[in-house]
């Protein structure tokens, strides 16, 4: 039971601080919020796709998966609501934050992901050149707007 909650509550946190971040990206202005958005939509996709297979084992029925399912799904909003609040502190407390959330997220990417993806025989010249190209893409979109 405790690897059960475990894995639950630490999606859920991951998933509140995303919105706490976004929220806090909106207050900031609506491109850096559009491009937050864009960017956490990619994460949270990978996020379902790895870890719903495995809920079903963990949670043993359809009904208990959508409940979990539905139950993290609304921190997104609930941290976004809560992370908008932060404009009214003024621009030296907004870019405090936003710093800290995106910083807490290069962490995230570099001590965790990057680690995981170069472990074993995994590291291949397409693996590397799709991670630029994701940043090379984002960028554009980034241009663009």
């Amino acid at each position: 039971m405790a690897s059960k909650s475990g894995m639950l509550i630490a999606i859920g946190i991951d998933i509140f601080i995303d919105g706490l971040v976004l929220g806090i990206s909106f207050a900031a202005g609506a491109k850096t919020g559009i491009m937050l958005t864009l960017a956490l939509t990619l994460e949270i996709l990978f996020l379902g796709l790895s870890v719903v297979g495995n809920l079903k084992a963990l949670l043993g029925s359809k009904m208990r998966v959508l409940v979990a399912i539905a139950g993290i799904a609304l921190l997104l909003p609930i941290g976004s609501m809560l992370g908008t609040p932060v404009a009214q502190l003024g621009e030296f407390w907004l870019t405090y934050f936003l710093s800290f959330g995106l910083v807490a997220l290069l962490y995230l990417v570099t001590e965790e992901l990057l680690v995981e993806a170069h472990k074993g025989d995994r590291d291949t010249p397409l693996g590397t050149a799709m991670f630029f190209a994701g940043f090379m893409i984002l960028m554009l979109i980034e241009e663009g707007l």
